[in-house]
């Protein structure tokens, strides 16, 4: 809160500002999940963000194992409020993409759902950006998906499954 004094003929008038900042990391209500890498999130304000999972890529959802990597995050994430983990980036307070989604990586409850995501089989570590996680993150991530693809978890069920980010290119 700031407040602004001005001084006019002997009287004082204070002015206070509530301005509104939504800072890197906030809260928000998942009221809508997309795909296994993709949710609507209202804050305690009414702002409403589309949000994109970093750090993982999903299956897209006419993709094997697209559906069942929805259902999942659906399942947890329905109607909770979640902490969503961003970086300030250009001149915003948290990270946008190209579609304007808010990248974030999302905590309930203590649990990184990015990650869970990951260890279930049920999306990939995306390497391509993998530069703009942690190193503990990128550590935690990395073996995730070699333990799913170890244990034949969700995706790795299959023979060879296809990366998402090669899917799209096939399919465009």
């Amino acid at each position: 809160m700031k407040s602004i004094i001005f001084f006019t003929n002997a009287f004082v008038i204070i002015f206070t500002l509530n301005i509104y900042y939504v800072r890197a990391d906030f809260t928000g209500k998942v009221q809508r999940v997309v795909d296994g890498d993709t949710i609507y999130v209202v804050d305690n304000f009414g702002k409403k963000f589309k949000v994109r999972l970093t750090g993982i890529d999903a299956p897209e959802k006419n993709q094997s194992y697209g559906l069942a990597s929805t259902y999942e995050l659906n399942e947890i994430l329905i109607n909770k409020w979640v902490l969503l983990k961003s970086k300030p980036s250009k001149g915003n307070p948290y990270s946008v993409d190209r579609y304007n989604r808010v990248l974030a990586k999302i905590i309930l409850d203590g649990m990184d759902v990015n990650l869970f995501q990951v260890s279930r089989g049920y999306a990939w570590h995306f390497k391509r950006y993998q530069k703009q996680q942690s190193s503990s993150d990128r550590e935690a991530y990395k073996d995730a998906e070699l333990n799913a693809k170890k244990n034949k978890l969700g995706l790795w069920k299959e023979k060879k499954p296809i990366a998402p980010w090669n899917w799209r290119r096939i399919k465009n």
